[in-house]
């Protein structure tokens, strides 16, 4: 399932045709022939040591007999054989990703007939999708570190070039959090850590507000409300309505108009509500399933001690380990933030939070990009309606920590700065 002739333009052009060739997106895995993948090894070689290209330099890199090595050569100077550019590349590329969808869809049907296969199967099928979409869109497989410090320089130099201008698509709203961290970042696993009462789920669904207005993908998977109790959460704090008498019904004219505006105002954002995901395994389902469909940007959980695994482990502390490194892992690989929320222990509720309340497993920290705590600003108070709730950002891998102060009405499910600074 190759071209020989075709092979040998494709050489011809990069050898004698460097400037037209260049933006184009070859690589070893596009030439099938064993002396062509060392022709073009040698190529990319010369070009990392900025040596010039031509068919002695290129000989000179390759072990074998030298003479058959320059007569194979030579052939290529004559390989253009009156094909374009661009069709030779066009059909290079269209013999590659067939061979490379052979080989993925080979190794996973051995992979499913390996009689030891214990995989969650739908996750191996977001993988294969996943494997295929990354042939289509032809991406780079390998980057040497040359290549990642230049990419870093460009980011570097873009924002610089932005300045002030430079926005992070996913801002908080919590001014001074923001201005720790800069808002949440791709390929970073966030916990936010509370008591329960203190706000966890409100302020999640504010972040997931902000960074959907933005026209991000968000994903909510919630192990502890439905669908319908999200979503009057989010139009009671856009309608600034008791979120209590939306619940049953008894709203004025007045209250009827903004909670119909606030319905307005969400009904077209980014938002995907899963309330059936139990496990971690049906959690990375559907977050890469998600990914592949609709180019998720986010994913909150909530929250983690509710999670299951299907895999069999000898203590819960062992079962929160493997869950939150699968959403690590996820983060990475998704290359987009996740939020987990996170249940403290019981000593949190007399004490300021530290890392070691959260519940279950030192893995919840260890595997965390970023820690942050919620708890009233007083302490031992009997609930109220309006309380002042300390954000403390404990754990933050590239920057600074932080407190803050925001006010959070429990009656409309909203954080209030209040101060900017």
């Amino acid at each position: 399932m190759y071209d020989e002739e075709l092979e040998r333009a494709m050489l011809y052009y990069l050898i004698f045709e460097k400037k037209e060739t260049e933006g184009l997106k070859v690589n070893i895995d596009d030439f099938f022939n064993v002396r062509n993948m060392q022709i073009y090894k040698a190529i990319e070689e010369l070009k990392q040591s900025r040596e010039e290209i031509n068919l002695i330099s290129i000989k000179n890199k390759i072990e074998g007999k030298d003479t058959e090595i320059l007569q194979y050569i030579s052939k290529i100077a004559e390989s253009r054989f009156g094909t374009s550019l661009e069709y030779t590349y066009k059909e290079i590329k269209r013999l590659s990703k067939k061979r490379q969808a052979l080989k993925t869809n080979k190794e996973f049907l051995e992979k499913i007939n390996n009689t030891n296969f214990t995989e969650d199967i739908e996750i191996t099928i977001e993988k294969e999708i996943k494997q295929l979409r990354d042939i289509n869109q032809e991406e780079e497989k390998e980057k040497t570190f040359k290549q990642i410090v230049l990419e870093t320089d460009e980011l570097i130099e873009e924002k610089l070039k932005q300045g002030t201008k430079y926005k992070n698509r996913y801002f908080t709203g919590i001014f001074d959090l923001d201005k720790a961290t800069n808002g949440l970042h791709e390929q970073e696993l966030t916990i936010i850590g509370a008591r329960p009462g203190t706000g966890k789920t409100t302020l999640a669904l504010k972040i997931a507000y902000n960074i959907a207005i933005e026209n991000i993908k968000v994903g909510i998977i919630s192990l502890e409300m439905s669908e319908t109790q999200l979503v009057q959460k989010m139009i009671a704090r856009l309608a600034r309505v008791d979120s209590n008498k939306i619940r049953d019904g008894m709203l004025t004219d007045t209250e009827k108009v903004a909670v119909t505006e606030a319905s307005m105002k969400i009904y077209d954002l980014p938002f995907f509500i899963n309330t059936k995901a139990k496990n971690i395994q049906d959690i990375e389902t559907y977050a890469r399933r998600l990914k592949n469909k609709e180019d998720l940007g986010l994913l909150i959980i909530d929250y983690i001690q509710l999670i299951k695994s299907i895999n069999k482990t000898n203590s819960r502390e062992q079962e929160v380990a493997e869950i939150t490194r699968t959403l690590k892992l996820l983060s990475l690989e998704l290359k987009i933030p996740i939020i987990g929320l996170c249940q403290l222990n019981r000593n949190a509720a007399r004490n300021k939070p530290i890392l070691a309340d959260l519940r279950e497993s030192g893995a919840i920290e260890q595997d965390a990009d970023n820690v942050i705590f919620l708890y009233k600003k007083e302490e031992n108070t009997e609930p109220k309606n309006i309380e002042d709730i300390v954000i403390d950002l404990q754990k933050q891998r590239a920057g600074p920590l932080t407190e803050t102060v925001v006010r959070f009405n429990k009656q409309i499910s909203e954080f209030t700065n209040l101060v900017r600074r």
